[in-house]
């Protein structure tokens, strides 16, 4: 019973904190860290798409402006898709290059209007 109430009361700090910090979480790295911290992506991480994706993009929970997504792929060099400037908001994206079929990694690199940074990565197949 002891052990059951530390344990509580450990998990009630721990969330009091967390809430206390906008930028709880933030240090995380994607796939599975994004999927915690509310970050969606299009193509999701595992996605199969068919056809090359036009656009990549992210939803946040608040206002990011996105720097930069590399794409990586077996066999290729990376490619870096500068993000054109843009103010902070909850979505961002970039247009894509036609993607030949393949597995292909996209990490990014975003930022919020406070200058806190964040970066994550997904993995999608092009068919």
């Amino acid at each position: 019973m002891i052990r059951t109430l530390v344990f509580t009361a450990a998990l009630a700090f721990a969330g009091a904190a967390a809430a206390q910090d906008p930028h709880a979480g933030h240090t995380m790295q994607a796939p599975v860290a994004a999927a915690q911290s509310g970050i969606a992506t299009v193509p999701a991480d595992g996605a199969m798409t068919h056809g090359s994706p036009e656009r990549f993009s992210a939803t946040f929970p608040h206002p990011m402006i996105l720097k930069t997504v590399t794409l990586t792929a077996e066999g290729q060099a990376p490619v870096v898709v500068a993000a054109p400037a843009a103010p902070a908001a909850a979505t961002v994206g970039v247009a894509l290059p036609r993607l030949a079929p393949g597995t292909y990694t996209a990490a990014w690199t975003a930022e919020g209007a406070d200058g806190h940074k964040m970066s994550g990565s997904v993995s999608f197949m092009v068919h």
